[in-house]
């Protein structure tokens, strides 16, 4: 399987995206996919802080290594 800069790119790209979205929820901005509109859904902030993180992970694996 071969590493791609690009793909690295996008991941960390995916992954701020997640945690603006994450802080949208915490703040109750954000009403997504949600039955009631008041107040922060603190589930929903913590599933796309996860997501985040995996993203961050995901990206650092798929970014390319220099040769030592």
């Amino acid at each position: 399987m071969t590493r791609s800069s690009p793909v690295a790119v996008a991941l960390g790209v995916l992954g701020v995206v997640f945690i603006i979205v994450a802080a949208l929820y915490a703040l109750g901005v954000l009403q997504i996919a949600t039955s009631s509109t008041s107040g922060p859904h603190y589930k929903h902030a913590i599933l796309f802080a996860v997501l985040a993180v995996a993203s961050f992970v995901a990206a650092n694996f798929a970014r390319p290594k220099t040769a030592a």
